[in-house]
């Protein structure tokens, strides 16, 4: 079989080449991302293997665009992961993690299961055994039948309102792993996800046969306790509801909120994280690895003591069913027909690609950004400032029916200049952020701007930060040169109308 193992961790990655070679399998190794997927794309690789933090390209963004391409979508993919939700994304039954401490046993073990499932079932996905509808049947029925016969496999579920599926994985009649793709491309995993699971009423489901690739998963109690306290938490959750925060309300946080994160508890510091990146309960909720109602019941604590209030500035529900406010509703009608036209699967995350001239730009951005009341941030970068200026995620808009809008940054140096073909397919457009107004800066992002143009028509926008948000003369003529783009400014401060200039930038990117 041949396995590609990127990984920039010299010695391990020697380790389980050695391991795999002893195995008698052929293996090609990356130091990073972007290494490996040329390796891939030439060798096309039967299993790859590799960290979630993997440079330059990580882990999460490697597999999106490897399974994107007709050559390299059958590969199945072995992540290297800190800990039990450190899942990148809904996980395939073809796909598999390893927990640190990572182990070239351990690897090996998972790479077999993969090569065993091959075998079995020749890397295509068995036929469904048993399909339903909820109303019919329920998740706590069908695991109970799947206990009782000791069946393995994966159930995918489609809730009524949801347009990705969940899964349940079984092995022997035990619940192995679950998982809900959220629409920012991330995951709710394990317990949380399967008690969230349960809650689901409406909509169907399809039982594939056969052992996954991810066993043994993130969950280990016995199904019937699992059933026992998903029970519970959901006659719990009835009882209380009326005293909880309802999912469409956004939240701010108030007064000792900062100290409370220092001194609170595991679960009340991590939601206090969570609300400042989220704001929105729903989101909140979803983004606490805590099952539900446990978050629901801290954060409603917490209004009521002060620590957080209610933003009235977000107007209420300014997502809801139509989308993002960054968008009018003709806006989104137009994104979506362009999405629908260029996938043909719903719940798509698109992606417009950012790029700065410094990181002190980038975080005026980032600050601008976090004005609007549906932007998420990234999380990792409101726990590590740090981490501004690298290839990354900042965060991303819901649009509603299931689609985001993902803001990808890529560093403008020469290094990355070969990533730019590949952050690019497939984006709306792309935010140029020059970091002064004319000179070797502006020169780098024009540049950038040419190149993106040369890789395929898209909407640029140059972004510039001023003093009283007006661009000047000479900044205007430097750009009139450069086809396809708009030039705005914005206040380098919070301004009543600065929200609305941003959302005018990113309506001029629609195609």
């Amino acid at each position: 079989m041949r396995i590609l193992i990127a990984d920039f961790d010299t010695r391990r990655s020697e380790a389980l080449t050695d391991a795999c070679e002893a195995r008698g399998h052929r293996v090609l190794g990356a130091p990073h991302g972007a290494a490996a997927l040329e390796l891939a794309l030439e060798h096309a690789p039967e299993v790859v293997v590799c960290p979630v933090d993997l440079a330059v390209i990580d882990g999460a963004r490697l597999e999106e665009i490897l399974r994107g391409n007709p050559r390299t979508r059958h590969a199945s993919f072995v992540f290297l992961v800190k800990d039990e939700l450190d899942a990148p994304m809904a996980m395939d039954p073809r796909d598999a993690t390893v927990v640190s401490p990572w182990s070239a046993v351990s690897v090996l073990e998972r790479i077999e299961a993969v090569v065993n499932r091959t075998q079995r079932f020749g890397g295509a996905r068995p036929a469904s055994e048993i399909e339903g509808n909820l109303s019919q049947i329920s998740v706590v029925d069908l695991l109970e039948i799947f206990q009782m016969n000791q069946k393995s496999g994966t159930v995918r579920i489609w809730g009524s309102a949801q347009g990705a599926a969940g899964m349940i994985v079984v092995k022997d009649g035990q619940v192995s792993d679950a998982s809900v793709p959220l629409t920012d491309g991330s995951a709710i995993v394990a317990e949380k996800a399967l008690y969230r699971l349960l809650t689901w009423t409406e909509g169907r489901f399809e039982f594939a046969p056969g052992d996954s690739a991810m066993e043994p998963g993130r969950i280990h109690k016995p199904t019937r306790a699992l059933i026992m306290e998903g029970m519970r938490q959901i006659d719990e959750w009835a009882r209380i509801r009326a005293e909880l925060p309802p999912e469409d309300g956004r939240l701010a946080l108030g007064e000792g909120s900062a100290e409370l994160a220092e001194e609170g508890n595991e679960l009340t510091r991590e939601a206090l994280e969570a609300v400042q990146a989220y704001r929105r309960v729903r989101d909140v909720v979803d983004h606490c690895a805590y099952p539900d109602y446990q978050v629901l019941r801290v954060l409603a604590g917490l209004l009521a003591r002060g620590v957080l209030t209610y933003d009235q500035a977000a107007g209420g529900d300014a997502g809801g069913s139509s989308g993002s406010g960054l968008f009018t509703p003709n806006q989104l009608r137009r994104l979506r027909e362009w999405a629908a036209a260029q996938r043909s699967r719903p719940g798509s995350v698109l992606k417009v690609v950012v790029s700065a001239g410094d990181a002190a730009v980038l975080g005026k951005f980032h600050e601008a950004l976090r004005e609007c009341p549906d932007f998420m941030s990234d999380p990792r970068l409101l726990r590590d400032r740090e981490r501004r200026g690298r290839l990354g995620p900042l965060g991303h808009f819901p649009l509603g029916h299931d689609m985001s809008l993902r803001l990808l940054f890529v560093p403008p140096g020469r290094a990355y200049t070969p990533l730019w073909a590949v952050a690019s397919h497939g984006a709306v457009g792309a935010i140029l952020l020059p970091a002064g107004p004319v000179g070797s800066r502006l020169s780098t992002t024009k540049s950038i701007g040419t190149h993106l143009q040369s890789l395929g028509p898209r909407r640029l926008i140059y972004l510039f930060f001023e003093p009283h948000g007006e661009i000047a003369d000479d900044v205007r003529s430097e750009l009139l040169d450069v086809e396809d783009s708009a030039i705005f400014a914005l206040p380098e401060s919070s301004t009543e109308d600065r929200v609305a200039r941003l959302c005018h930038a990113f309506g001029r990117l629609l195609p």
